[in-house]
């Protein structure tokens, strides 16, 4: 029986019963603990109510209903006051005031002294609970039961109901959940109260209808349903976690990005929560990248399951990414998530769904050899495939592409690759310099791979690649007091007395970032620079030059130039 059957089933029992029978009717919808046998009673009787109101049908289901919680419920009092302060009428219009229905917290400690009780609530409580009839209960939360409740008291309780007030008693309960002495109980008093069964054993329905009402793509759920089912995970909790922070993720990026992305961020987040939740799987951050068998000899049983698991699944869960750092920046809540970041990765051509697809054709290119299934174009397939991924693919990945090549004979293919890289590097370099190869070797300079090799001759014989210019240095520094001690003071040591002339009557008349400044306290500043002080001399007697041919223009100019001059020295 499909989850649907189960609806079905209910609303045939439920509407059989308040058409035809003059005593209500119990029934027990049972299953593991999260598995989301509360949402599918609410989201059952949602449907119900909408299609009521939408189709104008006899008010079967639009009655009075109360929803009762047992947690933290001490006495059969207790139960009794949530049941009626708990009462909504969906379509009387005699209802129970709600500021009767606070009555009896207000006079909780109040006592009257000759009866030595406290009357006024008992009073209430049965002024109040006589009201509930013809009414549709439900019962939740008996694993989290106090002790100092009594199931037999409201199995009781729900009888009675039952018998004498007509009422459609739904219980919500893990039977296998219960605390030993109230299970056996529970046993006992079923036989009597309760008339139907239905039993949620899997969270792939709750998934599905709770996706859909959310307007998750159809790929996502199958993804979702496929991790639950590979995994056994049927904690339904889990799942409306992951569909709430997916929608908060998506709220924050473009609406507009490739079905690859969404899938990504579906993973990442799904992998971030089975971290945090399921700490018996073994399965943490470092876990998630490629180990070859001899990697995981020394796996236990259960985490090697569930790694092999998750790659079946998707290769995303054993390979990082930005996304995957962004995410773990997350969970972790060590710092804030980059939404910018992300919002330029996902609609960047790093995330294009070109680039994502060629992602996937390169898994599945691995996935052959590794299984001894390699087709007949394979050499060509991964030469095409890693060269369109230059610059979107790591160093690494793309030197295992050019030694596999070599492994399966096409030297040639192998070459044309390494050529092609090489002139990227090349082009990198020469736009960011030493910055570039910081970036590249953030996770560590691999002597073996012969592209980290490259990139480090290439820096060390072209030290001025990639620095910014002498306008970009002095303006960092005069303005905002920064300057990187390295590349700042490569930049000064190459300027020149044409530069610095460039940079006084050109520049500085020009840049409105330099308007706040006046050029006496720019060029004191420039020639007390801290970045590099040795040059400070070079740099003062450049400036006195320009400054006393600029005096030659004039009489009036030349005053002005001998008075910068002498408060230069002062």
């Amino acid at each position: 029986m499909d989850i649907l059957e189960k609806e079905q089933r209910l609303k045939q029992l439920l509407e059989h019963n308040i058409r035809n029978e003059k005593v209500g009717t119990a029934i027990a919808i049972t299953g593991p603990w999260g598995v989301g046998k509360t949402f599918f009673w609410k989201n059952f009787l949602e449907k119900q109510l909408s299609e009521e109101r939408i189709y104008k049908k006899d008010n079967l289901f639009n009655r009075k209903y109360a929803y009762v919680s047992l947690f933290g419920l001490e006495s059969l009092s207790d139960l009794k006051t949530q049941i009626y302060s708990s009462v909504e009428s969906y379509h009387s219009t005699v209802e129970i005031p709600k500021w009767i229905k606070g009555l009896p917290s207000i006079f909780k400690d109040t006592k009257i002294s000759q009866f030595g009780i406290n009357a006024p609530v008992k009073l209430f409580d049965g002024l109040m609970f006589a009201q509930i009839k013809d009414a549709i209960i439900c019962f939740d939360d008996f694993e989290r039961m106090s002790k100092k409740l009594d199931i037999k008291d409201v199995m009781g309780l729900a009888n009675q109901l039952k018998l004498e007030r007509n009422c459609q008693i739904i219980l919500i309960l893990d039977e296998d959940k219960a605390e030993d002495g109230n299970k056996q109980k529970y046993v006992e008093y079923k036989e009597k109260l309760v008339d139907e069964t239905l039993i949620i054993n899997s969270v792939t329905p709750l998934i599905r209808a709770k996706s859909v009402e959310v307007g998750i793509d159809e790929p996502l759920i199958e993804l979702m349903i496929e991790f639950a089912e590979t995994l056994d995970v049927h904690n339904f909790r889990f799942f409306q976690k992951v569909i709430k922070l997916y929608q908060q993720f998506r709220d924050e990026l473009p609406l507009d990005i490739a079905q690859s992305t969404k899938e990504i961020i579906l993973i990442r987040i799904i992998q971030g929560y089975l971290i945090h939740d399921f700490a018996n799987f073994e399965y943490d951050w470092n876990d998630c990248q490629y180990y070859s068998d001899r990697d995981r000899e020394h796996w236990s049983e259960i985490k090697q399951k569930k790694y092999e698991a998750l790659k079946k699944i998707s290769y995303d869960f054993i390979q990082d990414d930005l996304w995957f750092y962004e995410f773990k920046k997350w969970f972790e809540q060590k710092d804030r998530v980059d939404f910018q970041t992300l919002t330029e990765l996902a609609t960047s051509e790093l995330i294009s769904e070109e680039q994502n697809q060629l992602t996937k054709e390169i898994r599945q290119l691995m996935i052959q050899w590794r299984n001894i299934e390699i087709e007949k174009n394979f050499c060509e397939r991964l030469h095409s495939c890693a060269i369109k991924k230059i610059g979107f693919e790591s160093l690494e990945n793309l030197d295992f592409s050019r030694v596999l090549l070599i492994k399966f004979g096409r030297a040639d293919l192998s070459k044309d690759l390494k050529i092609n890289i090489k002139h990227w590097i090349e082009a990198r370099v020469q736009a960011k310099g030493k910055s570039f190869s910081e970036e590249v070797f953030g996770f560590g300079y691999k002597e073996s791979n012969i592209f980290h090799r490259y990139i480090r001759i290439l820096v060390k014989h072209n030290p001025l690649a990639g620095l910014p210019n002498l306008i970009e240095v002095v303006k960092q520094y005069v303005i905002h007091d920064t300057y990187n001690s390295e590349t700042s003071a490569l930049v000064l040591e190459q300027a020149d007395k044409e530069d610095w002339h460039k940079l006084l009557f050109e520049v500085f008349n020009e840049d409105i970032d330099f308007k706040e400044i006046n050029r006496l306290d720019f060029i004191k500043k420039i020639i007390t620079q801290p970045i590099k002080p040795d040059l400070n001399p070079k740099i003062r007697q450049e400036i006195l030059e320009i400054l006393q041919e600029k005096a030659t223009e004039s009489e009036l100019i030349k005053l002005n130039v001998d008075y910068i001059i002498t408060r230069l020295n002062d």
